[in-house]
């Protein structure tokens, strides 16, 4: 069982090879819940590594790791898939939207093997589109959306189920900055509502603007800093136009 006390995520001298190559070497980290923070590297640091360790796409080579408070060692395969889909929302540089499908339907199938009825899967699609700012937008398919509009329709889905954890694996990437801000500040609004969020990025800038940066290089973690300010963000969602 779980509790709060637990932290989200907490690896423990986690090492990760593939053949020869160590991609992640003696990791140490504790994420705790409602933060939000920064996995920053070039590429190859390992950065990709770590997110597939914390999302457990990926079983580490040695060390432990736990996930709310699971240790995933000891966990089968299923059971982990149960935790995967109960725990943690991925966002991805790539939205992975069907074409033809609206944004409603899009959202909704992330609920298809849940067992919820169609109207009830479409229903939460709909909050969690509100939610994110796209209520205007909810009949539309992916070639009527602008690359932000897409990513927030990526990001309710990863939200639907109001996962404890949030992974942002390079959200911005494929946006012009004014998205990627929106974005960002909507990932913001995520974490004040409660949402413990990391954000994997090679961006040192938007690293630097949240309250945790940890720094990766060559597979070890460089630095792990903390802002004692914090977010100095206005609370509160965007208004819709805002958020086009």
């Amino acid at each position: 069982m779980t509790t709060a006390a637990h932290p989200v995520v907490e690896l423990a001298g986690v090492t990760k090879t593939y053949g020869e190559v160590e991609a992640l070497k003696a990791a140490d980290l504790v994420i705790r819940r409602g933060e939000l923070l920064a996995v920053v590297g070039p590429s190859g640091s390992g950065k990709s590594t770590m997110l597939n360790i914390m999302g457990t796409l990926d079983r580490p080579t040695t060390g432990t790791v736990h996930i709310d408070g699971h240790d995933i060692d000891r966990l089968s395969d299923r059971e982990l898939s149960a935790l995967r889909a109960g725990t943690i929302g991925f966002v991805f540089q790539q939205f992975h939207l069907a074409p033809g499908v609206p944004a409603l339907d899009s959202v909704a199938n992330g609920l298809l093997y849940s067992g919820r009825p169609r109207g009830e899967r479409r229903r939460l699609a709909e909050r969690a589109l509100r939610r994110v700012g796209l209520g205007h937008r909810l009949y539309h398919e992916p070639h009527q959306l602008s690359g932000g509009e897409k990513q927030r329709v990526a990001i309710a889905r990863a939200v639907l189920g109001d996962p404890p954890l949030l992974l942002a694996d390079e959200p911005t990437g494929a946006l012009d900055s004014r998205s990627g801000a929106v974005v960002i500040e909507l990932l913001h609004e995520l974490h004040r509502a409660g949402t413990t969020v990391v954000v994997i990025t090679h961006d040192r800038d938007i690293a630097g603007s949240l309250p945790r940066e940890v720094r990766i290089k060559d597979g070890r973690i460089e630095e792990d800093a903390t802002d004692a300010a914090g977010s100095t963000d206005a609370a509160g969602l965007l208004p819709e136009e805002a958020l086009r």
